[in-house]
């Protein structure tokens, strides 16, 4: 089969050709249906993440149809479509009793391994489609999963003050997932215009770029200071920024997935007696919910995706999304494109 390989830090994905996929005991083998790519896939092949081997695969957001089946798996058969998650814990210990296999206290297994023709995944890491679901919006399921539990966590009313800072995909699924709870006073801040047709059509109508005076915009726009600050930009400084913008006893929710060092003033958080919490990819739960989610609004849900490629331009496209020259949302490989 072909799938995209990384090579070292900064280097173009690799197309090769390599082994079909087998699957071991509790695991299947689909055929890829479509693949999104992540800012953090970013962060892995140019060196600001974890070390990767070279002729690594990637591809975190993905699903398909299931063409094999591996030893013990008799809750799932050939031709189901699904979507997959790609980190499974041991199943037992506290963490993954939390619903959140990231957590596992013993070795998780790493199953990121969409951008490919055919891709093993884990059972209990498989998400069945709804039946009127297309089976390319699976690679939305992932993505949209993290901001569902981010906004499940901080469970805003109809009446919340919301204040979303960072446009990007993640940003958005928060955007999505408010709308889906008929939340209308909601706030887009942003570094720039560039994602501001994006926001627009996925609802997000109230944006304002960052500024000396984007604070009294954003208080002039939601009537007073937000309840809650969803932070997705993963940028140095966007804590203290939100702490900054956030009501007194307000809520922060970090999203952004940022790999330097931060600093903020604790004491104003103090002060301000500010909860601020992070929120880490998903449940199980909440991987199904998003499928449901999608099945019932799904042109919003896809509203957020501006490229889908092909195998042989996917190296390529990686590249301009590397350099922040491709389109403003969501890039996808087609592998049968």
């Amino acid at each position: 089969m072909r799938a995209l390989l990384y090579k070292g830090p900064g280097e173009p994905l690799a197309l090769e050709n390599i082994a079909d996929p087998e699957p071991g005991e509790g695991e299947v083998v689909i055929r890829v249906a479509r693949c999104g790519v992540c800012g953090t896939d970013v962060h892995a092949t140019s060196g600001h993440s974890f070390p990767m081997a070279p002729d690594s695969q990637l591809g975190h957001e993905y699903g398909g149809e299931i063409v094999a089946l591996g030893k013990g798996v008799d809750h799932l058969k050939i031709g189901d479509r699904i979507a997959a998650m790609t980190v499974i814990g041991c199943g037992h210990c506290e963490g993954c009793k939390s619903g959140i296999d990231l957590l596992c206290t013993n070795q998780f297994q790493g199953y990121a391994h969409g951008l490919a023709e055919y891709a093993r995944v884990h059972a209990r890491g498989a998400t069945i489609l709804p039946a009127t679901m297309s089976i390319e919006d699976s690679s939305l399921v992932e993505p949209l999963s993290v901001g569902g539990r981010a906004v499940r966590l901080a469970n805003p009313d109809k009446t919340s003050k919301i204040l979303i800072i960072g446009p990007g995909p993640i940003g958005l699924s928060v955007l999505f997932w408010l709308r889906q709870r008929g939340i209308e006073n909601v706030v887009m801040l942003a570094s720039s215009n560039r994602r501001k047709p994006l926001s627009e059509k996925m609802g997000g109508d109230k944006f304002i770029v960052e500024s000396d005076e984007a604070k009294d915009e954003i208080y002039s726009i939601l009537g007073g200071a937000p309840d809650i600050v969803f932070e997705a930009a993963g940028m140095p400084g966007v804590i203290n920024r939100s702490i900054d913008l956030v009501k007194g006893g307000g809520l922060v929710v970090g999203l952004g997935f940022c790999l330097q060092p931060d600093t903020i003033v604790p004491g104003m958080a103090m002060i301000k007696d500010v909860t601020v919490r992070w929120s880490t990819i998903f449940t199980r739960e909440d991987f199904a919910a998003s499928a449901t989610a999608i099945d019932r609004d799904t042109d919003l849900a896809r509203a957020m995706v501006t490229d889908i490629v092909g195998m042989d331009g996917a190296s390529a496209a990686f590249e301009e999304f590397r350099k922040g020259t491709s389109g403003s949302g969501k890039l996808q490989i087609d592998p049968w494109g």
